[in-house]
């Protein structure tokens, strides 16, 4: 009997963790028809698969093989046949050789493997990116968390965002019929929305309430976070604190800073407006800049703190350094090893 397997890959920040807590959902509820979820208990995700290691532009991922083999003999033990797993972390995989062996291990266990990633539009993925380099290990890992709305570019930035070259390996390993690739905007998704999309592709029903990702932290929020990241503390010392402050609004770069970032990856969008859309945008995204300002609006200053920030002011960065030192002390939280893209001279 043939054994199916759907392989959601990403990217981030395209709804990914919408559609695994649906699917958790439904695993729970027994609505996903002839398909079992398999996720990391308690987790929602299949995440544990991969872990990202170093820093910067010698970050590498580890594929983590016990891992997988212990969910396919739970799995195998109550009798899952056709399975769906969702991790964006899978997107980190560039090198050929990593998606070659995870296409080896992943084909002793199933027949038919159908590889599906959503793609948002890179400038867009490293704005929405930056609450997980405050939250999150591997996009700390990855970009650094300068204090402002976009990450620097560094040449190690490509091995993520080069989309095209990405998914013609992933087209070569598991054989181009067998990669959907989807544009994560809202009027191409069916229902406009990546759950109902997914489903769609799946052939399943979807839900009759689709689950909402976490809020949106504040322009102040967001940069005190990364403050707090880039000294090496960990979110737990300080997450309670920075979510008190206001409600002022998004971190926005300015239109010309995400027109620079863009600019960057236009063969790339090229190419796979070619591959994936022939009749559509000649740059595969919607090309629009309307929601930035002319400048930005949050930020550190040369001297490295944010002089003249009407929130973010000494005696408000201090309070919250002490109650991260705190709290770390509280609870034995040892800081995490520090990015060396950023510079903590002026800290």
């Amino acid at each position: 009997m043939t054994r199916r397997l759907w392989l959601h890959i990403g990217s981030h920040k395209t709804g990914s963790t919408s559609l695994q807590i649906a699917l958790r959902q439904g695993q729970s509820d027994k609505t996903l028809g002839s398909w079992s979820y398999l996720h990391a208990r308690p987790r929602v995700d299949f995440n544990p698969l991969v872990r990202m290691q170093r820093m910067g532009g010698n970050m590498y991922p580890e594929l983590r093989w016990p891992f997988l083999e212990r969910r396919m003999e739970d799995a195998d033990r109550r009798g899952h046949g056709d399975c769906i797993i969702s991790t964006e972390m899978l997107f980190w995989l560039m090198n050929p050789n990593d998606i070659r062996a995870l296409h080896k291990r992943l084909h002793e266990h199933f027949d038919e493997i159908q590889v599906v990633a959503y793609l948002r539009r890179q400038d867009t993925l490293a704005l929405s990116h930056r609450k997980q380099v405050v939250m999150g290990r591997a996009a700390y890992q990855f970009y650094g968390a300068q204090l402002q709305a976009l990450p620097v570019y560094r040449p190690h930035m490509m091995r993520y965002f080069d989309y095209a070259t990405k998914l013609a390996r992933w087209e070569e390993i598991f054989g181009a019929q067998n990669v959907t690739v989807r544009r994560f905007q809202r009027q191409d998704l069916i229902g406009g929305d990546t759950v109902l999309d997914f489903y769609n592709l799946v052939g399943i029903t979807p839900p009759a309430e689709i689950p909402k990702e976490n809020a949106a932290w504040s322009r102040s929020q967001l940069l005190a976070g990364l403050w707090l990241r880039r000294q090496g503390f960990m979110r737990e010392s300080f997450v309670a604190a920075v979510q008190e402050l206001p409600q002022d609004g998004p971190l926005l770069p300015s239109r010309e800073e995400m027109q620079v970032f863009l600019a960057r990856f236009e063969d790339i969008n090229r190419q796979l407006a070619v591959r994936y859309d022939p009749d559509g945008p000649e740059q595969f995204f919607d090309m629009g800049f309307d929601r930035y300002p002319d400048q930005a609006n949050g930020g550190s200053t040369a001297a490295g703190g944010f002089d003249g920030d009407p929130v973010l002011t000494p005696a408000v960065l201090q309070d919250l350094k002490t109650r991260a030192e705190a709290e770390s002390a509280a609870r034995d939280l040892a800081r995490d090893p520090i990015n060396t893209a950023d510079d903590l001279q002026d800290l």
